[in-house]
C-alpha cells in the first residue's frame, strides 16, 4: 500500500508542490496519517515508507498552499469517522463557519468543508460558493463520497477493477496505477474529426469522468452517479455587482496573482474589475501571448488593457515556440493538443510562475454566459433579424448568418448531411470503421440558442476550455480562478434568453453595458475579438518537418490510412489552413498515443 500511494503522490506532485499528506486506512476501518518527503517537517508525521500491515485504501494529498499556507492547511483531513480529500476554493466558507456554530481551529476553507459534510452530509456540497472536487470517504458506513463543482472547473476521474476503486485530479496517476489501458476510439474519432474532448468520453476506457457526483459502497464496491437540481433562478438586476462579486471574492489569496490578457472584452473585464476591487495602488501582472504574425497578434489591445489599469505587461511570442513544445504538453496534461493555443496557453501558464504567480485568472464562460459566439445567433437567427438589420455590431454578416442557419437546418433535417460535411473536410484521413461513431455536434444540432448556451456553459464547449485551463496551469503550480464560470451566482444568466442580451445590436449586449467605466471604450465595443488565437497554420508549416516522424508513425495505423497521410505531406502547402490543420490534429494524436503505451 505504502508503495502504490507514494507512486500516487509523484504522478501529482506538480499539482500541490508545497506539502504531502497521506490518510491509511486499516482493516478496523481506523485511520492513520503519515508524512512524505515533501511534508512539512514541523507536522512531525511518521514517514509513509514505515506503514506496514495491511489497509483498505487511502487518501493521498499533494498540496498547493493558497489560504493559510503552512502547517493550518495540511490535508487530507481526518478524525475517528472521517477523512477529506479536498481541492479547490470555497469563498463564503467564514459565512459557512458561522452558520454551523463549529469552530475552524486551522481557519481554512478545507476545515469547513470537512465540518459541512459532516454535519449536514454530501448533498450540502450546494451550499459551497467555489470550485471544487473533493473525496470524503463515511468510515462508520463505509461510504465514499466524491462531488465536483457543476462547471466543471476542477477536474475529478475515477477507475475501477473488481477489486480497486481509486479516483484522483488526473489521468495519468490512474494509467499508473493499472496494468494496462487502452484507448477509447470514439474519444479519437471526436478529437480527429470535430476537435473535441467530451466530457462524457475520456481516451482511456478504463477511466471515467464523474460530471457531478459519485457515491461508492466501500463493502461492495458499488458506484450511484450523483445530480445536482437544476437552478432555474433569474439573476438579480444589478449585473455590474454580481461581476464585482464574482471577482472580488476569487480575489481571495494568501500568495500572488495574474491575470491573462487576450486584448478582448472578457479578459479585460475581468482585469478592470479586478482592479476596482483592490484599488489604484495594488500591483497588478498581465501576461499575454503575442506573435509576428498580424492576423492574430492582439498586442496593440492588449497594452490598452494594460495602461487603461496601470499594470506590469508580460509577453510571450510563439514566435519561440519550439517543436518540443508538442511532445512536451501531451506529456504534461496526459491529453492529444486539439490546437496551437493549447500549447500557447501551456507557454503563458509558464511565464506567470516565472514571474512569481501562484493564482492565474482568466475570461472563460463570459461568451456561454451572454452569447458571445456567432454559433447562437445563427441558430436564433429568424428571432433575431431586427438584431442583424438593424446595427453592424455583431461578429458576423447578415448574409453569412442566413447561409449558415439554412445549413444548420438541412442537417435537422437531413442528418446525413452532417457526416457527408464532416467527411468532406476529414479528406479521408479517418479509417471507415470511425465513422460509426456518432457526431457531437449534430447531436446538439436541433437546440435553439438558449438551450444551447445551458448544452455548451455545462458540457463540452466551456469543459473543454476549463479541462485544458486546469491541466497547464497545474502542471506549473498555478491555480486557475474563472470569475465567469460562477455556476452559484453568473449561471442564473443562462436562464435570460438570448434576444435580452443583445442591446443595440451588440452580442453581449448586456454584459457591455454593466461593463462601463471598467476597461477603454475601445475594447468595451469592439467586435472583431478573434478569442484566444495563434497563427496555426504558419506554425505547423514552420514545424513540418520536426513533427513529420510522428505524423507519419506507424502508431497512427489503425485510426488514419498511411497512403492518405502520406498523400498530404507530399502536396502539402504554406498556407493550406486545412491540410495544416489536419497535419497538427494527427501529429498530436501520434504523441499522445505513443505516451499513453508508457
Amino acid at each position: 500500500m505504502a508503495r502504490i500511494c507514494v507512486q500516487f503522490s509523484e504522478n501529482l506532485a506538480h499539482r500541490g508542490p508545497d506539502d504531502e499528506g497521506y490518510v491509511l486506512i486499516d482493516t478496523e476501518w481506523r485511520a492513520h496519517a503519515y508524512g512524505g518527503n515533501s511534508s512539512l517537517p514541523a507536522l512531525q508525521l511518521p514517514h509513509i515508507s514505515t506503514a506496514t500491515g495491511e489497509y483498505l485504501g487511502a487518501f493521498v494529498h499533494r498540496r498547493l498552499s493558497i489560504i493559510r499556507p503552512g502547517l493550518p492547511g495540511h490535508q487530507p483531513l481526518y478524525d475517528e469517522n472521517h477523512a477529506l480529500s479536498y481541492n479547490g476554493e470555497t469563498f463564503n466558507f467564514q459565512e459557512l463557519d458561522k452558520a454551523l456554530g463549529v469552530e475552524n481551529c486551522s481557519h481554512t476553507d478545507t476545515e469547513t468543508v470537512f465540518n459541512l459534510l459532516k454535519i449536514e452530509g454530501p448533498l450540502a456540497v450546494h451550499l459551497l460558493d467555489g470550485f471544487y472536487a473533493l473525496g470524503f470517504v463515511d468510515l462508520e458506513n463505509r461510504l465514499l463520497h466524491l462531488r465536483r463543482d457543476t462547471a466543471g472547473v476542477k477536474p475529478l476521474f475515477t477507475a475501477q477493477t473488481d477489486t480497486i476503486f481509486a479516483f484522483a485530479s488526473e489521468t495519468r496517476a490512474l494509467r499508473n496505477l493499472l496494468n494496462t489501458v487502452s484507448v477509447n476510439p470514439q474519444a479519437v474519432f471526436h478529437h480527429l474529426c470535430e476537435g473535441l474532448l467530451l466530457p462524457e468520453r475520456g481516451f482511456y476506457n478504463e477511466i471515467s469522468t464523474i460530471q457531478e457526483g459519485l457515491d461508492v459502497d466501500l463493502r461492495n464496491l458499488e458506484t450511484n452517479p450523483v445530480y445536482y437540481p437544476e437552478n432555474d433562478e433569474k439573476p438579480g438586476p444589478d449585473l455590474q455587482l454580481q461581476l464585482e462579486s464574482s471577482v472580488r471574492k476569487r480575489l481571495m489569496s494568501d500568495v500572488p496573482l495574474g491575470f491573462a490578457v487576450s486584448g478582448g472584452l472578457d479578459s479585460a473585464a475581468v482585469i478592470g474589475l479586478a482592479r476596482k476591487s483592490l484599488g489604484a495602488e495594488a500591483p497588478i501582472l498581465l501576461f499575454s501571448i503575442i506573435s509576428s504574425d498580424p492576423t492574430s497578434d492582439e498586442r496593440i489591445w492588449q497594452q490598452q488593457v494594460a495602461e487603461y489599469n496601470d499594470a506590469q505587461w508580460h509577453s510571450f511570442s510563439m514566435d519561440n515556440a519550439g517543436s518540443h513544445l508538442l511532445e512536451e504538453v501531451a506529456r504534461a496534461t496526459d491529453l492529444p493538443p486539439i490546437a496551437w493555443n493549447n500549447l500557447a496557453h501551456f507557454e503563458l501558464c509558464r511565464l506567470a510562475k516565472s514571474q512569481g504567480v501562484t493564482v492565474f485568472f482568466n475570461g472563460q464562460g463570459a461568451d456561454e454566459l451572454f452569447g458571445g459566439y456567432p454559433d447562437y445567433l445563427i441558430r436564433d437567427f429568424w428571432k433575431l433579424q431586427g438584431c442583424f438589420l438593424s446595427k453592424n455590431h455583431l461578429p458576423v454578416s447578415y448574409g453569412d448568418a442566413l447561409k449558415e442557419n439554412l445549413k444548420l437546418q438541412a442537417k435537422i433535417f437531413l442528418p446525413f448531411l452532417s457526416v457527408i460535411a464532416a467527411k468532406k473536410q476529414a479528406g479521408a484521413l479517418l479509417n471507415a470503421d470511425l465513422w460509426r461513431n456518432d457526431l457531437y455536434l449534430h447531436r446538439l444540432s436541433h437546440l435553439g440558442a438558449d438551450n444551447k448556451m445551458q448544452a455548451d456553459f455545462y458540457g463540452q464547449k466551456l469543459r473543454q476550455m476549463l479541462a485544458w485551463e486546469d491541466l497547464n496551469s497545474m502542471a506549473h503550480g498555478l491555480e486557475s480562478r474563472n470569475p465567469f464560470a460562477d455556476d452559484m451566482q453568473l449561471a442564473q444568466w443562462l436562464n435570460v434568453p438570448l434576444k435580452d442580451k443583445i442591446k443595440n445590436g451588440y452580442t453581449k449586449g448586456v454584459l457591455r453595458e454593466a461593463l462601463r467605466n471598467v476597461m477603454p471604450e475601445s475594447i468595451r465595443l469592439r467586435v472583431d475579438k478573434k478569442g484566444f488565437t495563434v497563427p496555426d497554420s504558419a506554425l505547423t508549416w514552420k514545424n513540418r518537418n520536426a513533427w513529420s516522424g510522428y505524423f507519419m508513425s506507424d502508431v497512427l495505423d489503425p485510426w488514419s490510412p498511411r497512403a492518405q497521410r502520406e498523400r498530404l505531406m507530399q502536396n502539402l502547402q504554406q498556407g493550406d489552413e486545412s491540410a495544416l490543420k489536419w497535419m497538427f490534429r494527427l501529429s498530436a494524436m501520434s504523441v499522445f498515443l505513443q505516451q499513453s503505451k508508457s
